[in-house]
């Protein structure tokens, strides 16, 4: 890569745009420190349109979290979804280090600039694709590269592959977009309650969706072109069938990957 562009726009190493910022950092900045009060005026924080018919009719029978501060951290994280990326010092150092967490470069590109195709942005402005899933989307893959590196590595590497590539941050907004309804209709109540956090609840079932659609990428030898089936497919699992996505996560997380790029069905 040009080592100007890595520089980042003028700023170099010295501006703090460009200063790496993990997960935990961000996720204290980005839910309990901003402002996020206009964006959780506006949300939906329940939808049970889509739920077995029985919990559409009885109220009483919906799952429900189990205490004030888990309904909290659902209604912060759907705030944060619609929160759009700006010109902050924090806003940019999100941005550049998911940038640095997918593609292993030592320093962070210009805000804007076709560099951002590299990592599956649609544009010069990764704010455009962004609206739909807000902040929440890159918070998500930064937590995704603290808990499961090596996944994420190879979902990566994935969506590079000459034949086989796709947008790795458009389909990661999509995923993102399908845990947020899965919290919206109650499907990880149950894991939030028994983990005592709705944060880690999303964030896994984010990561439980990517790893069944990487998972049947691989299989069927899929092209962007098939990938819109693919989505839906992945969807139905994640309304129907939850719990069986987190636990091709869980089985995942207790096998080594293999170096030599060997590939493990999880999704039995």
């Amino acid at each position: 890569a040009d080592q100007s562009m890595l520089n980042g726009a003028g700023g170099g190493d010295t501006d703090p745009r460009f200063t790496k910022i993990f997960y935990p950092e961000a996720s204290r900045a980005l839910l309990e420190e901003t402002d996020l009060s206009a964006e959780l005026s506006r949300i939906v924080p329940e939808e049970w349109s889509n739920a077995p018919l029985l919990q559409r009719i009885f109220p009483a029978l919906r799952p429900k979290l189990k205490n004030a501060q888990l309904r909290r951290e659902r209604d912060l994280i759907m705030a944060l979804a619609r929160l759009p990326m700006d010109g902050s010092v924090l806003h940019e150092r999100v941005l550049g280090s998911c940038y640095r967490a997918l593609t292993k470069e030592d320093r962070t590109p210009p805000r804007y600039g076709n560099h951002w195709d590299v990592v599956g942005f649609q544009g010069t402005d990764p704010a455009t694709d962004l609206r739909g899933a807000g902040m929440l989307a890159l918070l998500q893959l930064l937590h995704f590269a603290k808990r499961r590196a090596p996944l994420l590595a190879a979902i990566y590497a994935e969506s590079r592959r000459e034949g086989h590539d796709f947008p790795f941050m458009v389909v990661s907004i999509n995923m993102t977009q399908l845990a947020l309804v899965a919290l919206r209709s109650g499907c990880l109540t149950a894991t939030a309650n028994k983990i005592s956090s709705v944060y880690e609840a999303v964030h896994s079932f984010y990561e439980a969706c990517f790893l069944h659609l990487y998972t049947q990428w691989r299989r069927q030898g899929a092209t962007i072109h098939t990938f819109g089936a693919l989505k839906q497919e992945t969807q139905k699992v994640a309304t129907k069938k939850p719990a069986q996505l987190l636990s091709a996560l869980e089985r995942w997380g207790q096998v080594a990957v293999l170096d030599h790029g060997g590939f493990v069905d999880f999704s039995q």
